[in-house]
């Protein structure tokens, strides 16, 4: 259990009091009837918005009650500290005056946002795809959905001034909430969804083949000497479209093709904004209960069920793949146990079965010290050896020397965090950032000592499958 707190309505009583002398937030809770994420993303278009899902569990949110931003205050966080500054940033919101309608669900909303995959290396700051996109950013939704197998609820908030009462801060809210619920549900009854994706007009490689097997190569060569076991090495291609698309639309894509992925959208601007469709997940904590999952090793799909089972054979027998996926399992259990988090039995890896792609997975879980907060846990872990490599400070200055377009939120944790603690993260893969009508794809490839150049090429091409699909755009050579 986590620490304990006053009740609700003691908060509601104090924050009524402070609110006296303060601005505050308040925040009014709505049951929906049953609702589809589609009627939620086929809502009006705003510069703020997002969405998450993993398995049956899925949040959507819009607009901004208030922001976490990195790029705040001069000189800002040191990149190292990005995660803990972040938690001590939202421990400050949340403990600001709050009144709740207690009359309701008196729930309060979620942080969602992500860090870059390398605070370092100030993309933000690049002109390009990642400008929206400082080390951290966060936003506390003005409206939030949220939908599981108990039923879904919208909860709206909003930040009054001192000389509002919280009686008359709860109406308003309680009147934005049921126009809000009316207009998605006369969507939902229309089957509203999304437009669909523009077309592709083009599409170029950043970095071409032989170079990037040349530093694979090179890379190869660190590990025979011994000084990785390990390193993750990405490229990007660039899309362009017809016309800058709508989020929504490439969400949905993906979410029709992709129902086992953790499914992520953060959106800072209209025509700026981060999506994709991860396999695995950092990490999630529901009271003291903390699940994580290692992904590595990976092979293509077959074409019928019996060449996919041999393929997948092959992926479990493979000695490069087994390698590749016991330094991410290593790498997970080590770093929990140095911050107090003790796995229990670990499972032999089992297949992981995507539309494209299958891979190594092998699932974990902990139970927790009371109080423990999924940002903690998160600064542990990121950035694993499934995104970076190990040892994880000498794989990572190989990815600086080597890559040559910088990642950003790429392979960066994103996902949300509730004032309790509780919250979910993924390394956000399979995606790309849109800049109006352009589109940044990403994809990366595993290498150990066993790893051939082509082979790993091969790999990227297969993952680079995911976004490409949900754009429209066939199968690259």
């Amino acid at each position: 259990m986590k620490a304990a707190r006053p009740s609700r309505e003691k908060r509601a009583e104090e924050a009524v009091e402070a609110a006296r002398g303060a601005g505050y937030f308040a925040s009014v809770t709505l049951r929906l009837p049953s609702i589809e994420p589609e009627a939620v993303l086929a809502s009006p278009t705003v510069g703020v918005r997002g969405f998450w899902q993993s398995g049956p569990h899925w949040i959507a949110h819009a607009g901004s009650a208030a922001e976490i931003d990195s790029r705040e205050g001069v000189p800002g966080p040191p990149p190292g500290d990005l995660i803990a500054w972040t938690r001590e940033r939202a421990a400050t919101l949340f403990s600001e005056p709050w009144v709740l309608d207690l009359d309701g669900e008196a729930r309060r909303p979620r942080m969602h946002g992500g860090f870059a995959f390398d605070p370092a290396r100030r993309a933000d700051r690049e002109p390009g795809f990642w400008e929206a996109f400082p080390g951290a950013r966060f936003v506390l939704p003005a409206y939030e959905v949220e939908a599981d197998e108990r039923g879904a609820w919208l909860t709206v908030t909003r930040r009054f001034d001192a000389g509002t009462s919280g009686d008359r801060a709860i109406d308003r809210l309680r009147r934005r909430a049921t126009r809000t619920r009316e207009q998605l549900a006369r969507l939902e009854r229309h089957g509203a969804t999304p437009g669909p994706v523009p077309s592709a007009t083009a599409i170029q490689e950043l970095v071409d083949r032989r170079q990037w097997q040349r530093a694979v190569n090179e890379i190869l060569d660190e590990i025979r000497s011994g000084r990785v076991r390990k390193v993750v090495l990405a490229r990007s291609i660039d899309i362009t479209l017809g016309r800058p698309p709508d989020s929504a639309a490439v969400l949905t894509a993906l979410r029709t093709a992709n129902p086992l992925a953790h499914l992520y959208l953060m959106q800072f601007a209209r025509d700026r904004f981060l999506v994709g469709a991860a396999p695995e997940l950092i990490g999630s904590l529901r009271g003291r209960r903390f699940r994580t999952m290692a992904v590595g090793g990976s092979t293509p799909r077959g074409s019928d069920p019996a060449s996919d089972a041999w393929l997948g054979r092959q992926l479990i027998d493979s000695r490069k793949n087994r390698e590749e996926h016991l330094v991410v399992v290593e790498d997970i259990v080590e770093r929990l146990r140095q911050g107090g988090v003790r796995i229990g039995a670990i499972p032999e890896p089992a297949l992981l079965r995507l539309p494209r792609i299958q891979h190594l997975r092998t699932d974990l879980e902990a139970e927790t010290r009371p109080g423990t907060h999924i940002l903690s846990l998160v600064e542990k872990l990121h950035p694993t050896a499934a995104v970076c490599g190990d040892p994880r400070a000498n794989a990572l200055e190989m990815i600086r020397a080597r890559e040559t377009e910088s990642r950003g939120w790429y392979a960066g944790p994103v996902g949300w965090f509730d004032e309790e603690g509780d919250g979910e993260f993924a390394p956000a893969l399979r995606g790309g950032v849109a800049r109006g009508p352009l589109f940044r794809l990403y994809a990366a490839a595993g290498l150990v000592s066993n790893s051939r150049a082509r082979a790993e090429w091969d790999e990227t091409r297969v993952k680079l499958q995911t976004m490409l699909a949900a754009l429209g755009v066939a199968r690259m050579r």
